[in-house]
C-alpha cells in the first residue's frame, strides 16, 4: 500500500511538472520575441579618385609604376610606355579582370575604364 502511494505521489508531482512547464511554454509563446534594432547608417558616397597609379608589366618581365590624372586617357599610357620602355607595337591588357584594350580604347580616361585608383597592365608583344 505505502509503494502505491508513493507511486500515486511521484505521478502527481510529474503531471503537476508537466503543467506547469506547458504554462511557461504557453507564455513564452504570448510574448512576443525581441525585435532587432535597425541600424541607421547612411550610405557611403562613391570615392572620386583624382589619381590613378598603374604598374605596367613589359614583356621583359620589368615593371614600370607611375601615377596618372584619373582623367588622362589611356592613349597617355600608351605614349608614356612607347617613350620609356622604346617599343613601336604592342598592346595592352589586364589580368584581373581579364581585359584586351583595342586601339578604340585609347580615347577613353582611366576612370571611366576602371583602373583607378590603382591597376596592372601588361604590355604584350605584337
Amino acid at each position: 500500500i505505502e509503494d502505491q502511494r508513493a507511486k500515486k505521489a511521484v505521478l502527481d508531482k510529474i503531471r503537476q511538472d508537466r503543467m506547469s512547464k506547458g504554462k511557461e511554454k504557453e507564455a513564452e509563446k504570448g510574448v512576443p520575441p525581441p525585435q532587432p534594432i535597425p541600424q541607421t547608417t547612411t550610405p557611403q558616397p562613391p570615392k572620386q579618385y583624382d589619381e590613378c597609379k598603374l604598374q605596367i608589366r613589359l614583356p621583359t618581365g620589368q615593371a614600370l609604376i607611375n601615377s596618372f590624372k584619373a582623367e588622362d586617357t589611356l592613349g597617355d599610357v600608351v605614349a608614356f610606355v612607347r617613350d620609356t620602355a622604346k617599343l613601336e607595337t604592342f598592346g595592352l591588357m589586364t589580368s584581373f579582370p581579364r581585359k584586351q584594350y583595342q586601339t578604340s580604347d585609347y580615347g577613353f580616361s582611366l576612370k571611366s575604364l576602371g583602373l583607378c585608383p590603382s591597376s596592372v597592365i601588361i604590355v604584350s608583344k605584337q
